[in-house]
């Protein structure tokens, strides 16, 4: 039951009756219970609930003072008040009381609302001097998108280097002054448009200035994402900067180089100096011995505020505590992925619990950078996808940012030191909280509460090994607790880890595998570098904990994750696609306790009857279940059976470090090669059971498989390779396990 009632003029409306239902006749002494004598809110409109209990009758509830009733309103859902207030656009902290009666006399009490001031104005704040180019050149473009493109103020055009991998390197962009009297930095932009094709890495950078010619400044390595350079000491006389870019990103087909927005500054002199006042760059926490009279006595209102805020102890500590953190460094992802030969994981390790709006202006303040490429990115996921994404680069100090578009706020900040590296202390002293969950920092109790805090559409889950962001609605709706599901997710990488060898061989990734929603509702769950996505609608199966272990619930994410880890191309060759990464689903599946698919689908007796019964080559199978089955085995045989528990750890160790073969030209070489590694591993002649499976049959078509691939084995080529193993002396394994399966696998121990 739900009532709001407005007594007095609309102009006064104050009084709010809020009729429950427990009856008035009730001997008792008369009570009335909340839950909670206070509820705090930041300077956004938002809304927190009180549980009240009472057995007195219909509740009157009076807002005071009178000024606080255009802002602070109260109304009833079950047995608990929803308070709500609006956006503060003052500088001032504002409070109200909500006094709530029973009409049973005797039974009282109170609720204290109070909302967090707003930040003085962010024009306040001195901006920058933007360096205008006069004319540019590159070494090559593609047509339409020529060098002006990067410096033309639109960060919808973009420059970008021959399409089609004929991309020549280096590439030199080169940017012309009217002999600019100083230049402190410069901002590189990478493209906004959901795409990475071009996003600088290495580069070298030369400047011509006073009068000199081009020399070389420094080297660099953006790393993919936008980036900051900082002159010091100050350029003076500039008439050139040149990028010479030795490596961008790409699409499989080849790197490129592109640029939304290249900006040249001077720095405004004119503000304020901080330091004065603040004890680092990140301008949280106050020098010694500053007090009131010399936060009064500071000449720009926008510190004055920041300054009184700390000193008062105005920010509330669950505030503060996302507003400044210190973040790690990462290993980039790419490089690690590289050396495993697997997709890159996430991009998103360092969450700031942060929530931007469109046209905000987000004012950040970074302490020592260490000379670190550091930058933030905001993503909106609710644009599908992967969603919208703005990344900002970050100077040390003062960063004075329009955001683009709404969105979580992730600091990006990358070192092949990884967690070695120096942390960076970054202060939000705009933006609201919107908080996240991490087991590193967390405990049970913590979920319900930030989860409830949220004030943006998703919120994040962080574990040790992998990331989930997802609705804030679902999660309410389907995860009552945080911890213990992104617990078996990290259970779920581990296990994958594990099983690649990944943690024997000390190549286990610095970062997370990434799961976030997807909004597309034409989507289901998919892989792709950097992250998985999961349309809304599986919320229901993958975030319920107990939902997730049952059946093949599990199977999805574990296939996803799989794909990420797929060993490409050495155990990922064409028709393997969607094959060799539900080696990994089968091993989730199994170890979280479910019946085995190729049990409960039928696929070993369709496998038995297809390939082993006759004779068919492998790869001429269109089924990727049964295709499963012959990896599947090994694991139960190596593993299970014989106890070699390093069989595949070793076989996905050798098959990431070794060179990959070159002969026969098409990618059967890879599907022979696993043969021939498989028997090295396990130092047994395993032909006879590649030989029924048909990995030795000669096959000669084109693959159809995310691309199509000829596909060849001559009888030349597998006689060859038995020849080659029988060569090495290998004994045969104790038995004819073509046939094992998980149910009868204790006949093979």
């Amino acid at each position: 039951m739900k009532k709001l009632l407005l007594l007095g003029t609309l102009s006064l409306a104050a009084l709010f009756v809020i009729t429950n239902c427990k009856s008035v006749d009730n001997a008792e002494t008369p009570y009335l219970n909340v839950s909670t004598p206070s509820v705090n809110f930041d300077r956004y409109p938002g809304s927190r609930e009180v549980g009240f209990d009472t057995n007195a009758g219909e509740l009157e509830a009076v807002v005071t003072p009178v000024t606080a009733r255009s802002w602070c309103r109260v109304e009833i859902e079950g047995a608990r008040l929803v308070v709500s207030a609006t956006n503060n656009t003052q500088p001032g902290v504002r409070s109200a009381t909500i006094t709530l009666t029973g009409r049973r006399k005797g039974a009282e009490a109170t609720v204290n609302v109070s909302q967090r001031a707003n930040v003085a104005n962010a024009n306040q704040l001195p901006n920058d001097v933007r360096i205008s180019v006069t004319s540019g050149i590159a070494s090559e473009h593609q047509s339409g998108e020529d060098i002006t493109k990067s410096f033309d103020g639109d960060m919808n055009t973009i420059y970008h280097s021959r399409w089609g991998g004929r991309t020549q390197f280096p590439v030199t962009l080169t940017y012309n002054f009217n002999n600019a009297p100083a230049m402190d930095y410069l901002v590189y932009h990478a493209r906004s448009d959901g795409g990475t094709n071009g996003n600088f890495r290495k580069f070298d950078l030369y400047v011509a200035h006073g009068g000199n010619a081009l020399a070389k400044y420094g080297e660099y390595d953006f790393n993919g994402s936008s980036g900051y350079i900082s002159f010091s000491p100050t350029l003076t006389n500039v008439t050139a900067v040149q990028f010479a870019v030795h490596s961008g990103l790409g699409d499989g087909q080849g790197e490129y180089v592109s640029c939304a927005e290249m900006e040249f500054f001077a720095r405004n002199t004119s503000g304020f100096d901080y330091l004065t006042i603040f004890t680092d760059h990140s301008c949280s926490e106050l020098r010694p011995g500053v007090g009131q009279s010399e936060i009064d006595a500071i000449p720009n209102v926008f510190f004055r505020d920041m300054a009184a805020d700390i000193f008062l102890n105005l920010i509330e500590e669950s505030d503060r505590t996302f507003r400044v953190q210190e973040y790690r460094a990462w290993v980039y992802p790419g490089v690690q992925a590289a050396e495993n030969k697997t997709s890159p994981y996430s991009l998103r390790d360092n969450p700031a619990g942060i929530y931007v709006r469109a046209d905000e202006d987000l004012i950040v303040f970074a302490g020592d950078t260490y000379g670190q490429n550091i930058s933030i990115v905001t993503q909106d996921l609710t644009t599908h996808g992967w969603g919208t994404q703005h990344t900002y680069p970050l100077s040390r100090g003062m960063n004075k940012i329009k955001a683009k578009a709404k969105g979580l706020v992730y600091v990006q900040y990358y070192s092949p030191l990884g967690e070695a590296a120096p942390r960076v202390k970054i202060n939000f002293v705009t933006g609201a909280v919107n908080g996240y969950f991490d087991v590193a920092k967390h405990d049970d109790a913590d979920w319900t509460r930030l989860l409830n805090a949220a004030v943006a559409p998703e919120f994040d889950l962080v574990g040790k090994y992998t990331h989930l962001t997802f609705a804030v609605d679902d999660f309410k709706a389907q995860t009552p607790d945080g911890k213990t599901l992104v617990e078996k997710y990290d259970e779920m990488a581990r296990l994958q880890h594990e099983f690649m060898g990944l943690y024997k061989h000390g190549r286990t990734p610095d970062n997370r595998a990434y799961f976030h929603v997807d909004y597309d509702p034409n989507t289901y769950m998919y892989a792709t570098s950097y992250r998985t996505g999961y349309t809304k609608s599986t919320a229901g199966t993958i975030l319920n904990l107990s939902r997730f272990v049952q059946n093949q619930n599990m199977w999805g994410p574990a296939h996803e994750l799989g794909h990420q880890n797929q060993v490409r191309p050495v155990v990922n060759w064409t028709g393997m696609g969607e094959v060799t990464n539900n080696i990994y689903s089968m091993l989730i599946q199994t170890a979280f306790g479910a019946r085995s698919r190729l049990i409960t689908d039928g696929k070993y007796s369709s496998g038995f009857n297809n390939i082993v019964g006759r004779g068919i080559a492998h790869n001429d199978i269109e089924d990727v279940f049964v295709k499963l089955v012959p990896f599947w085995q090994l694991k139960l045989y190596m593993h299970d059976a014989l106890g070699q528990t390093d069989f595949y750890p070793d076989l996905f160790y050798h098959m990431m470090t070794a060179p990959e073969p070159v002969t026969p030209a098409t990618q059967a070489r890879f599907q022979l090669n696993f043969v021939r590694v498989a028997c090295d591993v396990a130092q047994l002649n395993l032909l006879d059971f590649f030989d029924a499976w048909g990995f030795l049959t000669p096959i000669d078509r084109v693959v159809n498989d995310y691309g199509s691939a000829r596909f060849t084995i001559t009888g030349t080529d597998a006689e060859s390779l038995r020849t080659e193993i029988l060569s090495k002396g290998y004994p045969a394994p104790p038995h004819d396990f073509t046939r094992i399966t998980d149910e009868n696998l204790n006949l093979y121990r």
